[in-house]
């Protein structure tokens, strides 16, 4: 009995093996100019194949020299891709920030309609509103540092792009506008000053409109003084790079108090004479050490 199961077995094996290979060979008669295989017209993924790609792992294949995929990047369709991404990123970070402030005022509305009958003193109404107030800071902190990350996979996206013709368009360098508009000023909530620099000095070399924008002078301002102060504060840090934020932060805000008043205005003569005090202070600090 053992043996005839075996037999059986090893018959049953061999007739499997032909059904495979039968198989095999109709596949290779049908792709060697047979009966065309419709499935090879799509991927794996239901994309497509251009018929001059069939046989070919197009999708697998990895340039082993660069200059051949750096090649793909100057492509439009290449560019318009990276620049729906970024929109969707932008588009969640936005998102986030937008729920953020719907359960702040829900929350602060509950919090009026409350009756705290309980409380006997007035530290305890002191208390409570101190608890409200970090439980709605906690929650903006929390939603902003979120967006933040979707609005750096943003800009990271659009630096990808470069295509000329794509960058160059006019919708284009307007949502770029926005978007370090709103990634600075949510990095600024966070007091991420540093990284807000690069975005700023970036963001008023895009088109004419931005250089006349005073809000990016105002938070230029802020964050030059804020490396100038950080910097004063560092013993290994040079005069030479305190001066640099210093300098900085002092044409931002005569640009700023400019673009608002003007240069004959009360007001620019007032920041200026403030920032020649300013500067003049640092030589004299300079002369003594």
């Amino acid at each position: 009995m053992k043996a005839r199961n075996c037999i059986i077995c090893i018959i049953g094996t061999l007739a499997a093996a032909a059904i495979i290979v039968t198989g095999m060979n109709d596949t290779c008669h049908a792709q060697a100019g047979g009966t065309p295989d419709k499935t090879l017209k799509k991927d794996a993924d239901g994309t497509k194949i251009e018929p001059e790609d069939i046989g070919w792992r197009i999708r697998d294949f990895k340039p082993y020299i660069k200059a051949i995929e750096e090649l793909e990047k100057l492509n439009k369709e290449y560019s318009e891709n990276l620049l729906r991404l970024s929109i969707d990123e932008y588009a969640t970070g936005l998102d986030i920030l937008e729920d953020m402030e719907g359960e702040v005022l829900k929350l602060k509305t509950e919090n009026k309609k409350k009756k705290f009958l309980n409380e006997r003193f007035y530290w305890q109404e002191i208390d409570r509103k101190n608890q409200e107030h970090r439980q709605v800071g906690l929650k903006k902190y929390e939603a902003k540092m979120k967006a933040v990350t979707y609005f750096t996979k943003s800009i990271n996206y659009l630096d990808d792009i470069e295509n000329v013709e794509v960058r160059q368009d006019p919708k284009f360098l307007n949502f770029q506008s926005r978007l370090f508009q709103v990634y600075v000023s949510t990095q600024y909530d966070l007091h991420n000053l540093k990284p807000c620099i690069p975005i700023l000095e970036r963001y008023i070399t895009l088109s004419e409109k931005n250089k006349k924008d005073i809000w990016a002078y105002k938070y230029l301002s802020s964050c030059y003084g804020y490396m100038e102060r950080v910097l004063s504060k560092y013993k290994h840090s040079t005069e030479e790079e305190i001066n640099l934020y210093k300098n900085k932060k002092n044409r931002s805000m005569l640009q700023a108090v400019e673009l608002k008043y003007g240069v004959d205005s009360p007001h620019y003569k007032h920041m200026q004479e403030m920032v020649e005090q300013d500067e003049k202070k640092s030589e004299r600090i300079n002369d003594f050490r």
